[in-house]
């Protein structure tokens, strides 16, 4: 096991009994030393300054070096350090070889790294305390130098232990800098006058620059104690300069470091970083210091009541006190996110407000100010810098996440969120369909997309409820539901703004959202745009002429053309996502040649235009129609009711592709038919209050009885008007004929007996007689339709599309090579947007590629962030985005995968990959180094460099770092021309709970940000 030897060799331990008798003052560098054992160039006995007493050390030397290391149990074992480890290793006799230069005890004369190292350290002993130095400019010199030198020796720490070839991960350096040397001379140079500025603050930036990088050797007690102090007093300094420094110079990485104590000076940071922020200077660091207030959103959650530093004017206590950082922190983000003239920071404060909300809705709080962090988002959709309005975008897409979690705190909030995307594209429209800037148009497309995903995360009974009773004026109006206003806008979109005359009273306006938890017209400060709009000259335009002509096609369509797709999304897919597939499947995976009884190829190839039972047409010139007649499966109780063929239609739009199957029925299928009555009654219609009495009396009439007598009886007394005689009924014989005799009617009876004869007589004669029969009318046979297309014309009659009517909107299109080949090409396009992204994992002391990629799990922190990003698939049988994996296991058996209706990532996991051979490891450095976003999980000890996995993708990097707290440091590393992207930003610390759904998000809208460089790249639709 290889050891790290301390700053202080024995040759450095006679260094400093140099150093003591040049100067005389042996106490003072005993107190010195007592500090850090780098820091051994320190105070003199002159030095007054409001700090704890120096620890005077009454042992010898080797009792004050083991105080003088503070054992890290975080640190890795060959990072720990003891007294007889580092004597063993200085010590040891393999370093007291003859090559060995005479100082180190060998016999070789000359230059030689050791006796260089050592003479070095002497001359600059030689020095003595350079805070004596009268004069301030060589004062400042001599800091500007200290500083050069300081990052030389970074440089050469940062690369020790660095693999040459990057196949193999080197051992530990035996020896390190000692990057802590000038720690006193920084200290006292902080309690310097005034007129030591320069040098002062040459000394808080090394400072800063020592103690936000990782710490080798964890410092003690007493040097923490020390370097809280004067930060302190530099963090509560009146001096804004000194303020300046501090913050641009010390990171949130202090805060990653998890220094012990280190929770004391997140007070002084909020208020030195809010004092950087009021201050109207132009070199003021303004995004450094949003970056750290927007570090420190998730610590009040999880340091509560944690005791503050107070601010000191000439006091040597120190004061503690638990005011309401949280409170605080918020007031001075929602100030600066309306009013800071910067725009990257005006960025990183919006993205801060977006981690805020998400943290405290994951934390259940209830805290008041959420509804006013929406109400600053919100506003700031109308903003008139594209970015920054495009960042509070994006934070509204991310909060679509946690819909369920905004009901909670408040019913209302998810359809408010609703209402302001409605009514920010109402109002921006007018200015954005005329306007030349692309990016008033662009911006438009994505309060589209996200308006989009609120409607397909919402609940449709909350979208059909009547918008917010508070939004409009007339309380007594009827309210349309909140859908239909969705609707209005879309047309809008599509057909203009200026398409009604009464725009106001169509569209929901920004006015109709004023109430008391929501302002519509919050004042916003303008920024200072960081690089100009390019604006093409008519000259530039003109020398470009196919590409300019289209890219200016394309802008005047983009917005009609987004919003009748998600028109079409939402009559498709709102309330039916995800279908019984799952949501990897959204659209149809049939095509032209499946079922097609005249083709045998698997794919679509020429022979599918062949077969004669396939016509595609073109409808409004804007949808692809395909007619397939395919055979039934016809059962064997259900043949004569449907037809022996069924029609199958394949759709293919601006939202996807879709099928449908049917048939044409002559009759109710089998157990459809309706249920017939046990006996045969007769509704007679009558008056209504005797109707139901009527037939109430009818379907009661016993078996046995006579019904036409009950009916005649019932006619009679309901309708006597049909009475023969009015003394008499209906169902009573008739009295006999008056003035008729017996004899006459028996005569009369037999002359119809008579009639009655002859006409039998006379009809058994006629049916004998062969010229008088007729011949029996048979059923003819069905005869099956004999062209191959006969139901799908059929079909395409019934639905009018023959008429010439549709003439000119439904057209026959010619089949060939080129229609197959863009067939083929349409149906290799998502119908969704689509992201693949890298992921690594770093384990501890890996430094090289090899090693990297060989890992086959992580820890389980690791594991449960990537189980946060999306849902494991099989690819073997996925149907969903493969982003280029392969289903035959060559790229793994499972992955992680994320979807919703408009967008589906797949995440290409390291650790998911095969690493078993030479030719695996290629192939997985191919699938994640194409990759334009990467996520990195980092548990080693040292950053993440950029050149550990070679590639020339890997546009951003999104590098995660656990904490000792159990929170997490982000950094992101992207090439220059990549613009801004949040909710998350470099030197974010967030928590578990928001780790996935926050890099996920990142993710997407870091992918997008790549994207909007390619030279006319299309969207999906």
């Amino acid at each position: 096991e290889v050891l790290v030897g301390r700053s202080s060799s024995s040759d450095e331990l006679d260094l400093k009994g140099d150093l003591q008798q040049s100067h005389g003052n042996h106490q003072e560098r005993e107190k010195s030393e007592s500090v850090s054992s780098d820091a051994s160039l320190g105070y003199n006995n002159e030095v007054e300054i409001a700090l704890i007493p120096w620890q005077t050390p009454e042992e010898e030397h080797e009792v004050n070096a083991s105080a003088d290391v503070c054992v890290d149990p975080q640190v890795p074992r060959w990072f720990q350090l003891s007294p007889s480890d580092a004597t063993n290793l200085t010590d040891s006799s393999e370093f007291l070889a003859d090559d060995c230069s005479i100082i180190a005890g060998g016999s070789l004369t000359g230059w030689h790294p050791d006796s260089a190292a050592v003479l070095w350290r002497r001359i600059l002993g030689i020095l003595g305390d350079v805070n004596n130095i009268q004069s301030p400019k060589i004062h400042a010199k001599v800091f500007g130098y200290l500083y050069e030198l300081w990052y030389k020796l970074a440089k050469i720490r940062d690369n020790l232990a660095i693999s040459l070839d990057n196949q193999s991960t080197p051992s530990p350096p035996v020896l390190i800098p000692p990057l802590r040397i000038f720690a006193s001379w920084l200290f006292k140079a902080t309690t310097l006058p005034n007129e030591y500025k320069e040098g002062k603050l040459q000394a808080y930036r090394l400072i800063c620059a020592m103690m936000t990088r990782r710490q080798d050797v964890m410092p003690n007690s007493d040097f923490l104690v020390h370097f809280y102090f004067v930060m302190h007093l530099g963090l509560t300094s009146e001096d804004q300069d000194i303020l300046n420094t501090v913050i641009k110079h010390c990171s949130p990485a202090f805060f990653f470091l998890g220094l012990p104590g280190f929770t004391m000076l997140m007070g002084d940071f909020i208020t030195a970083a809010a004092r950087v922020l009021g201050a109207d200077t132009p070199q003021a660091p303004r995004s450094e210091a949003h970056t750290i207030l927007g570090s420190l959103v998730c610590f009040p959650n999880i340091y509560q009541g944690t005791p503050l530093l107070q601010p000191i004017s000439e006091a040597v206590e120190i004061v503690t006190g638990t005011a309401d950082v949280k409170g605080y922190l918020i007031n001075i983000l929602l100030k600066n996110a309306t009013e800071e003239p910067s725009e990257a920071a005006r960025c990183i404060a919006i993205c801060s407000l977006g981690v805020w909300i998400c943290e405290e809705l994951t934390q259940c709080t209830n805290h008041p100010q959420v509804k006013e962090a929406i109400n600053v988002i919100g506003v700031t959709l109308k903003f008139s810098n594209k970015l920054v309005a495009q960042v509070a975008c994006d934070v509204l897409q991310l909060l679509v996440s946690y819909w369920e979690k905004l009901q909670k705190y408040e019913c209302s909030l998810p359809r408010k969120i609703t209402e302001i995307l409605v009514a920010t594209v109402a109002f921006l429209l007018p200015s954005a369909e005329y306007s030349s800037v692309e990016a008033d148009k662009k911006f438009i497309v994505s309060l589209l997309l996200c308006l989009l995903d609120w409607c397909m995360a919402l609940p449709m009974k909350m979208l059909l409820e009547p918008v917010s009773a508070g939004v409009l004026e007339d309380q007594h109006t009827s309210r349309a539901p909140l859908l239909d206003y969705i609707y209005r806008v879309l047309h809008c979109c599509v057909n203009g703004s200026s398409t009604y005359t009464q725009q106001s009273h169509y569209v929901l306006s920004l006015a109709d959202l004023s109430s008391s938890d929501y302002d519509p017209f919050l004042p916003l400060g303008n920024v200072r745009n960081s690089e100009p709009a390019q604006c093409h000259s008519a000259t530039d335009v003109g020398n470009l002429l196919t590409v300019a002509e289209e890219k200016r096609r394309r802008s005047l369509e983009l917005i009609p053309l987004t919003a009748r797709m998600v028109m079409t999304h939402l009559v498709n897919h709102l309330s039916h996502y995800p279908l019984s597939g799952g949501p990897a499947i959204l659209h149809s995976l049939l095509s032209e040649n499946h079922d097609n009884s005249y083709v045998e190829s698997s794919e679509l190839s020429p022979e599918v235009f062949r077969s004669p039972n396939l016509q595609l047409f073109v409808f409004n010139d804007s949808t692809l129609l395909s007619y397939l007649q395919i055979p039934a499966e016809n059962k064997v109780d259900t043949e004569a009711a449907v037809a022996p063929s069924d029609v199958r239609v394949i759709v293919r739009d601006i939202s996807g592709k879709y099928s449908w199957d049917g048939r044409i029925l002559y009759g109710p299928l089998e157990g459809c038919l309706p249920r017939q009555s046990g006996t045969n009654s007769f509704v007679i219609a009558g008056h209504p209050e005797h109707q139901s009495n009527s037939l109430e009396d009818l379907s009661q009439v016993e078996e046995g009885e006579d019904a036409l007598d009950t009916l005649l009886e019932k006619i009679g007394s309901s309708s006597p008007e049909c009475l023969l005689h009015p003394q008499g009924k209906l169902n009573e014989p008739s009295p006999a004929p008056f003035g008729m005799s017996c004899d006459q009617e028996n005569e009369i009876i037999e002359a119809l007996m008579r009639q009655s004869a002859q006409e039998k007589e006379h009809i058994f004669k006629c049916s004998s007689a062969f010229g008088i029969k007729v011949a029996h009318q048979e059923e003819p046979c069905p005869a099956r339709p004999q062209a191959s297309f006969y139901f799908c014309r059929l079909l395409l009659n019934d639905l009018g599309m023959n008429s010439w009517d549709r003439r000119k909107s439904f057209h026959l299109l010619k089949t060939n090579s080129k229609l197959l080949r863009e067939l083929k090409n349409l149906d290799s396009r998502q119908c969704r947007e689509t992201h693949k992204i890298a992921v690594f994992y770093i384990a501890e002391g890996q430094e090289d590629k090899c090693s990297i990629l060989s890992n086959t799990r992580g820890s389980q922190a690791y594991e449960d962030f990537v189980a946060g990003l999306g849902w494991e698939v099989d690819l073997s049988t996925h149907g969903g985005f493969m982003g280029g994996l392969q289903r035959n296991g060559s790229t793994g058996q499972t992955a992680p995968y994320y979807a919703t209706s408009t967008v589906e990532i797949i995440f290409h996991v390291s650790t998911r990959m095969p690493s078993d051979s030479d030719d695996s490891l290629t192939k997985k450095l191919r699938h994640l180094g194409n990759d334009e976003v990467h996520i990195v999980w980092s548990e080693h000890t040292r950053n993440y460099r950029r050149g550990i996995i070679p590639t020339d993708f890997g546009d951003v990097l999104i590098v995660i770092y656990p904490m000792k707290n159990h929170m997490f440091f982000i950094e992101i590393m992207k090439k220059p021309e990549v613009p801004f992207f949040g909710p998350l930003f470099d030197g974010a610390i967030v928590t578990a709970k928001l780790l996935p759904s926050l890099v996920c998000a990142t993710c997407i809208n870091a992918s997008r940000a790549v994207k909007s460089l390619i030279p006319l790249y299309q969207s999906l639709y």
